[in-house]
Order: structure tokens, then sequence, then C-alpha cells
């Protein structure tokens, strides 16, 4: 029996890695790759797949907004989510019917999903309970980011979100400036915002989003806009219509 499995991640490079490891299995067929939740919606109704990897932080739709509305599907594939967070963030998508696999994963942890997204989809439930608790409780219970999982030189490593001083939008990149170094990686600093706590971070400017520990100073400047001097002696605009939106570091 072949099994059709469609890929939806923004990031290629974990969509190669995905693709690489079900190249591996004779009875797997991938019928498509998504960049983004709305195309992963559109194409899992075009294709019908009986398995998906599915990112949970993708532009636009998220990957748990993807599975809500598949989920009411007659015959919903099963999912395998596909996520940066640490793993007290996914224990609630540890279920039968749902699995996830932890970046950095391995083969042997890819494996393990398989197999059991394989199971899931030849004993279907009658119901999709189990599938909507679950979501439901990712929905409750989701926690922010303890760290950022950042490619560098071809390795990857996870940074403690507490040593990120600020991030900075260039281009098609995120640089994340550490209190240990800088890092640059493919992202989008909307993308990286949703994961962070804002009791922690503050998006300053539609470039800068800021460690609201490492600031030191807030200068009024014109016209309702205001300088920052983090304590590194990083100076940075803090418009007012980002300011507006965050009262509460003003009392």
């Amino acid at each position: 029996m072949t099994l059709r499995v469609v890929l939806a991640d923004d990031e290629a490079p974990a969509r190669r890695k995905l693709l690489r490891f079900l190249n591996d299995h004779a009875d797997i067929e991938v019928t498509g790759e998504a960049v983004d939740g709305a195309q992963a919606v559109d194409l899992i109704a075009a294709t019908d797949p009986d398995i998906v990897f599915l990112d949970i932080h993708m532009p636009g739709l998220d990957g748990l907004g993807v599975a809500e509305q598949i989920a009411q599907r007659e015959t919903p594939p099963a999912i395998v989510f596909v996520t940066a967070f640490d793993e007290y963030a996914v224990r609630a998508f540890d279920i039968d019917a749902l699995d996830y696999l932890l970046k950095p994963y391995d083969r042997d942890r890819f494996e393990r999903a398989l197999d059991r997204a394989r199971r899931a989809r030849q004993e279907p439930r009658s119901e999709n309970g189990s599938v909507a608790s679950a979501l439901a409780r990712a929905r409750t219970g989701e926690q922010f980011a303890r760290r950022i999982l950042i490619p560098n030189d071809g390795r990857s490593f996870f940074l403690p979100v507490s040593d990120v001083v600020r991030l900075e939008s260039s281009g098609n990149n995120v640089i994340v400036h550490a209190k240990r170094g800088t890092y640059a990686f493919r992202a989008t600093l909307e993308s990286l915002e949703a994961r962070l706590d804002p009791a922690a971070f503050a998006r300053i400017h539609r470039s800068h989003i800021v460690n609201i520990e490492e600031i030191a100073e807030i200068r009024p400047w014109f016209h309702g806009d205001y300088n920052v001097l983090l304590r590194d002696g990083t100076e940075i605009a803090w418009s007012r219509r980002y300011a507006a939106k965050r009262p509460d570091l003003f009392k």
C-alpha cells in the first residue's frame, strides 16, 4: 500500500531533510510541498494525503491552524508536527493520532514518528475527538520558546532566548545579536516574534525586536518616537506605532 505524504514547512532545508528520509521508503509517495499554511491547506485538499509533516510556525496560517482546518475532513490525514520548540511545548501533541519531530531530529526519531503515523492512518478513529482535544490543549497551554534553533556553518544549535539581546530583520534573513555572538539565518521577524514571550521581548520597529532586560534607557525623540539605548551601547529608534502597542513599558 502506497502512502501519500505532504510536506509543509517554510524552510527549504527542513523540507529537503524530510524528503531525503522519506525517499528511503518505497511505499511513500510525496505528493507535494507547501511553504506556508494556506498553500498547505490547498495542497492537502487537492492531493488527499495519508500523512502530513507539518511545521508549527509558518507565515500566515500556522501549523495548528492548518491542523484545525483539515481535522474537519471526513478522513483527515495523520499529522506529524515539526517544531523547534523544546519538549515542554509539544507534550500536548504526544497522543495516538499525533506526533512531533523536534528540530534538529535524527533519523531514528523520524522513523518512530513515521511508524506512528502509519499506525494512525491504518487504524483511523471513528471521530476526530482526540485530534481536536490535543489542538485545544496546545492552544490553551502553548508555551513561548525557551530557545531558538540557530543554523550555523552547516550545523545547528539551540540558543537560549535569555541570551538574545536583539533581533534584526535584514532582507530575507534575521540577524540574532546574542551576548556571545551574532548569527544570521533565513527567517522572518514576524515568525520569531510569535514565538517570543511579550513579557520578555518588545517589537520596537518593523526591523527590530529587543530583549526588555537589555534596555538601559528610553529617550523621547520627535513626534512620539523614542530612542532606545541598550546595555551594549546600541541605539535603536522606537517608532510611535510600536510604542503605542506597549504602553505597559512606559508606566
